[in-house]
């Protein structure tokens, strides 16, 4: 568990860059992780970008970066679902919006994959990091 939770502190680590020079946001992150020595957060980090959940060559596969592109779809300051993470998404980004769009049925996919193993409904698994999330958020 200690790669997912270096991933997800790290999963943006190149938007700096990227907003100023273009490039796969993810792919950049990985590129840069592993020229520090942290190759094995490459893979997590690279696919988490909801584009990715588009893209067979880039999607998320492993639990590591099921993990972590999760979580990036279910957080933008405060926990919220899949859907609304991506409406958000789309209302920031229209131009945006069909692939975003597109991108739900997958998310949605990953999250049952996620629940089926952990052997809960996808409802619980929701309701347990939500709550999770919320015990350990700032105040």
């Amino acid at each position: 568990m200690a790669v997912v939770e270096a991933a997800a502190l790290l999963h943006d680590i190149d938007k700096p860059v990227t907003r100023k020079t273009g490039g796969p946001h993810g792919e950049v992150g990985a590129r840069l992780l592993e020229a520090m020595g942290f190759g094995e957060l490459a893979a997590a980090v690279s696919s988490h970008p909801v584009t990715c959940l588009l893209d067979e060559d880039r999607f998320p596969r492993g639990w590591e970066p099921v993990i972590v592109s999760l979580a990036d779809k279910y957080v933008e300051q405060t926990f919220l679902t899949i859907d609304e993470r991506l409406d958000a998404m789309a209302g920031r980004h229209p131009e945006y919006r069909e692939a975003i769009d597109a991108a739900r049925r997958p998310a949605h996919a990953l999250e049952a994959e996620l629940a089926e193993a952990a052997g809960q409904s996808v409802e619980e698994v929701v309701r347990q990091l939500r709550h999770a999330w919320e015990a350990g958020a700032p105040s």
